[in-house]
Parts: C-alpha cells; sequence; structure tokens
C-alpha cells in the first residue's frame, strides 16, 4: 500500500502514446492527400497549405499542453503567439489583405493581457510564476504598434487599444506584485 503513494501508477501511457503516433501517421496522410488534390485540382490556389498550417498549429498546441506542470500565463503567452502565426498564415494564403495584422492580432493581444491581467488579480501572492511569461506576452502586445508606426498596420485605433490594455496590464503587475518581482529578481541574480 505504500508504494502505491510513493510510486503512481502511470494509467495508459502505451496507450497514449499509440494514439499520438497513429494520430500523427493519419495527419501526415491527410497533409499528402490535400497537397496531392491541390496539385492536380488548383495549381493557381494553395489552399492546402492553409490546412497543413492548422494541422500544425494543433499539434504545436497538444505537444505543449501535453508537458507536466504548465502554468496558466505560460499556456496565454504560447497559444497567442501560435494563434497569431496561424492567422497571419491563413491571411497569407488567401491573398494576404492585412485583415491579420490590422484586425486579428490586436484582437489576440487584447485577449491575451486581459486573461493575464484577471490572472494577476486573482492570484497575486502567486504570481510570480507567471511573472516571466506577462513580460514576454507585453513584448509581444508592442509588435503590433512597432509595425504601426512603420506604416504598415493602418487600423490605428485597434492597435493603439491593443497596446494599451498591455501596457495597463503590464503596469497593474507592477504595481500589485512589484515588489515580489524586485525581490524574487535579487534572489535570481544573487544581488
Amino acid at each position: 500500500m505504500v508504494c502505491n503513494m510513493l510510486y503512481p501508477k502511470l494509467n495508459h501511457v502505451k496507450r497514449n502514446n499509440i494514439i499520438l503516433i497513429i494520430s500523427i501517421a493519419i495527419s501526415i496522410i491527410l497533409i499528402d492527400v490535400l497537397l496531392l488534390i491541390n496539385v492536380l485540382v488548383d495549381k493557381t490556389n494553395h489552399w492546402s497549405l492553409l490546412c497543413v498550417a492548422g494541422i500544425l498549429y494543433v499539434y504545436g498546441t497538444i505537444i505543449y499542453t501535453k508537458k507536466r506542470n504548465i502554468n496558466i500565463a505560460s499556456n496565454v503567452f504560447v497559444q497567442c503567439l501560435l494563434v497569431s502565426l496561424l492567422i497571419i498564415a491563413i491571411d497569407y494564403f488567401i491573398g494576404f489583405s492585412g485583415w491579420s495584422l490590422n484586425v486579428s492580432i490586436p484582437i489576440v493581444v487584447i485577449v491575451a493581457n486581459s486573461t493575464l491581467m484577471i490572472l494577476t488579480i486573482v492570484s497575486r501572492k502567486r504570481y510570480m510564476k507567471y511573472a516571466m511569461y506577462h513580460v514576454l506576452t507585453f513584448l509581444f502586445s508592442m509588435i503590433p504598434l512597432i509595425l504601426m508606426f512603420m506604416g504598415i498596420i493602418q487600423n490605428k485605433v485597434l492597435t493603439i487599444v491593443s497596446s494599451s490594455i498591455a501596457a495597463f496590464s503590464l503596469l497593474l503587475t507592477i504595481i500589485l506584485c512589484g515588489r515580489a518581482m524586485w525581490i524574487e529578481t535579487k534572489k535570481r541574480l544573487h544581488m
């Protein structure tokens, strides 16, 4: 009975690995069939690459979330990054009209930073494990603002709103958790 307490059973590991291998094999076959159909039927539009991007997004999400001890903030950051890449791929494969940069990514940025803001308010005492991902999400959130100043993004209102929410979210984190973040940073850097 004591052994069960020390060494938990790893149920269904072989079955999960077999399912993963089968699903990867099916996906590879599906990708090949889609590429073949696309080449045989319509050589001008590359719609099959859009399907491939979606499949790669799903596997990126599955692989990342399958890891153990993933905190919520890291998942928010990775999903923000993966969804943004998928949106850009979709826009690119259908002719790149710019909606991905002008509308979709600022909305993704708003959702990610709002989620992190709520996470900060709800779990202030445990926030240190989320801080690095919050900073990474903030830095990613500034990319649309930089692109706007470079003249690549035309929808200035949505970009400014999304960047403002990102800045407010980081400011709220600094106000609520700044002291704890500074103490922890000093500990980790041995200052």
